[in-house]
């Protein structure tokens, strides 16, 4: 009882953590931009991002856990009279917990990649906005028996492994919304959130921020 009073108040701490560190980059980028506001042709290039923050997973039928994950994002925006419309591609990694199955506990963690369309408000250097597209996950159980793995769905899939590359792999609707802003004409922030509705009715839900490169 105390181990899971222990986890679930560690789970709020790193949200907390997430939203005030989340205020305060943004609070510096307010002071820092605000002489480029009026100066340039805002979200108009493409960018790349470098994006960390809380992965939480919740596989059907099983109890939701959370890890860390990080991913790089390339993209280009559309700066079309304060409308912005673009898109991009992302690559990731994500710790999603550990798990037990037949008295056998695993650590799973996960490769995805996405691609997805993003609309959004030019309002000076800063950008809500919301996204839309496909996200697929590539599952993987390290046992802590060396012997056995299981993928997301609790399944024992294999014997004498410590690591299987291509245990499970679930594909699905990518959603999300955040908020970009810019320092300057090249460097900005993004936070955002970003789900994913899988086969097999699993969901994994994201929250990151970014540093973005425009180019």
């Amino acid at each position: 009882m105390e181990k899971t009073k222990f986890k679930t108040r560690f789970k709020y701490a790193k949200l907390s953590a997430f939203a005030v560190l989340a205020a305060a980059m943004f609070l510096l980028g307010l002071s820092a931009g605000r002489v480029y506001a009026s100066s340039y042709s805002n979200f108009n290039d493409y960018y790349v991002s470098l994006n960390g923050g809380l992965a939480e997973t919740s596989p059907s039928g099983l109890s939701s856990k959370s890890g860390g994950t990080y991913n790089i994002t390339l993209g280009k925006n559309f700066n079309m009279n304060h409308i912005i419309v673009g898109g991009g591609l992302l690559l990731g990694y994500a710790d999603n917990g550990s798990y037990s199955y037949s008295g056998v506990s695993a650590s799973l963690h996960s490769m995805y990649y996405g691609i997805f369309l993003k609309g959004g408000y030019d309002y000076h250097n800063f950008m809500p906005f919301v996204k839309l597209g496909y996200i697929d996950y590539a599952f993987v159980g390290t046992a802590s028996t060396g012997t056995q793995c299981f993928d997301i769905e609790g399944d024992t899939e294999c014997d004498n492994a410590q690591y299987v590359s291509s245990m499970s792999s679930e594909g699905g609707l990518l959603y999300g919304a955040g908020v970009e802003y810019l320092f300057n004409p090249s460097w900005g922030l993004t936070a955002q959130y970003f789900g994913g509705s899988l086969s097999g009715s699993d969901k994994v839900n994201n929250f990151t921020i970014g540093i973005d490169y425009n180019f």
